[in-house]
C-alpha cells in the first residue's frame, strides 16, 4: 500500500498566541481546516477525543458532508460505550460519509481523564478490556446470521442475540495509538495500523520489528505509523524561530525535539527544520517502517495548506492542486 498522509483536526483551537479570541474552536473553522486538508492533499483527519473537546463522532458527521474525498480517523475510548453501540454508531457514520470511516482506538492515556468520564478502571485492565471490546465489536459487525444473533461472554462484556441486522462488508480500518506493550498487544491482535510518537531511530526500528512481529505471530500483517507535529519553513533557521519556546529538552535525535504545552496542554514530539530537512528525516523514518504519518501543527488551517504545498510534494504524497489555493480556505 501506498504511504500515508494524515492531518490533525485541532478541535481546541490553535494556541492563544495565535488566536486570541478563539475563533478557531468553532464549527465553521474546523470546516475550513476540514476542505484545506482535502484540498492539500491528505488523505485523512484525526478527530481527536478528550474532555476538553467536542464529541469527535458528531464533528465527523458534520465535516463529512462537507468534503467529498477525505477520510476521518475518530478516536475514541473502549469502555465509555458498549461495543455494540460503537459498532451501530460506526456502521451508521461510514455509510454516511460513503465509506470514508477510519478508527483510532486509544487504550492508554491519562487515568484522570478516565476518571472524569466515570470510568474508574485502572491502567493495565483497560488494555484487556479494549482488545475483548475490539472482538466483540468485529463479531457484530459480522451481523445476526440466517438464525440468530451473536452470544458473548467475557470478562467485561456479555452480548445475547446480539449483530447489526445486515453485516457490514467493509469495516472501517483500525488504528491503535500508544506507547506501552499492552498497546502493542492489543494493536498487534486486532489493528491495521499502530502508531505512535516519533523517538530516536533506533527505537523507532525496535518498535516497529516489534509490533509487526508480535502481528506475525497472530498470522497478521500491521502497518505502523508515527505521529508528528511539524514545524517546517524555508529555512532551519526560520523553522527553529517559528518553534520558539515549543521545544524543551535535548533533541531526540537530529531535528527532533520533544515539545511541552502550558497547562492544560498535550506533550508529544516536534519535527523542527526547513522542507527539505523534514522530508528528509521523514524518508529516513519511512526506511525504518513506517507506513503512515500523522501530522499537526500549530496553525490548523494555515499549516494544512502550507505543508500540503511545500512538503507533502518532497514526501510522496500525490501532487496537490496546481489551481490557486481558493480564497475561502485561506485564513
Amino acid at each position: 500500500m501506498a504511504l500515508e498522509f494524515h492531518w490533525v483536526l485541532p478541535t481546541e483551537g490553535d494556541p492563544p498566541r495565535l488566536d486570541p479570541q478563539g475563533r478557531t474552536r468553532q464549527p465553521a473553522h474546523w470546516i475550513a481546516v476540514a476542505q484545506a486538508a482535502e484540498y492539500a492533499g491528505f488523505n485523512a483527519l484525526l478527530v481527536p477525543t478528550g474532555v476538553q473537546r467536542p464529541d469527535a463522532w458528531l464533528v465527523a458527521a458534520a465535516l463529512a458532508r462537507h468534503t467529498q474525498r477525505l477520510g476521518f480517523i475518530v478516536a475514541f475510548r473502549p469502555g465509555l460505550v458498549l461495543p455494540a453501540v460503537a459498532a451501530q454508531r460506526a456502521q451508521t457514520l461510514h455509510e454516511l460519509s460513503g465509506q470514508r470511516l477510519l478508527l483510532s482506538v486509544l487504550t492508554g492515556g491519562d487515568a484522570a481523564e478516565h476518571h472524569g468520564y466515570g470510568d474508574l478502571i485502572n491502567h493495565d485492565d483497560r488494555f484487556v478490556r479494549a482488545a475483548e471490546f475490539l472482538r466483540v465489536v468485529r463479531q457484530v459487525w459480522k451481523g445476526r446470521g440466517a438464525c440468530s444473533g451473536i452470544d458473548h461472554h467475557g470478562a467485561h462484556y456479555r452480548l445475547q442475540n446480539g449483530g447489526l441486522s445486515r453485516p457490514l462488508r467493509q469495516p472501517p480500518a483500525l488504528y491503535v495509538g500508544g506507547a506501552s506493550p499492552a498497546s502493542e498487544r492489543v494493536a498487534a491482535e486486532q489493528a491495521q495500523v499502530y502508531y505512535g510518537w516519533a523517538e530516536a531511530p533506533a527505537l523507532l526500528q525496535a518498535r516497529v520489528q516489534r509490533v509487526t512481529a508480535l502481528a506475525a505471530g497472530q498470522g497478521r500483517s500491521l502497518r505502523v505509523g508515527c505521529r508528528l507535529h511539524v514545524v517546517a519553513r524555508t529555512t532551519e533557521a526560520e523553522a527553529q524561530r517559528e518553534a520558539g519556546t515549543m521545544l524543551r529538552g535535548a533533541e531526540i535525535a537530529p531535528n527532533l525535539w520533544p515539545i511541552a504545552r502550558p497547562a492544560g496542554g498535550r506533550n508529544g514530539v516536534a519535527l523542527v527544520g526547513s522542507y527539505a530537512r523534514v522530508a528528509q528525516r521523514m524518508a529516513g523514518m519511512q526506511s525504518l517502517g513506517i507506513e503512515s504519518f500523522i501530522l499537526s501543527a500549530d496553525a490548523g488551517l494555515d499549516d494544512a495548506l502550507r505543508l500540503g504545498e511545500e512538503l507533502l510534494p518532497l514526501v510522496g504524497a500525490r501532487p496537490t492542486s496546481a489551481k490557486p489555493v481558493p480564497a475561502e480556505l485561506r485564513g
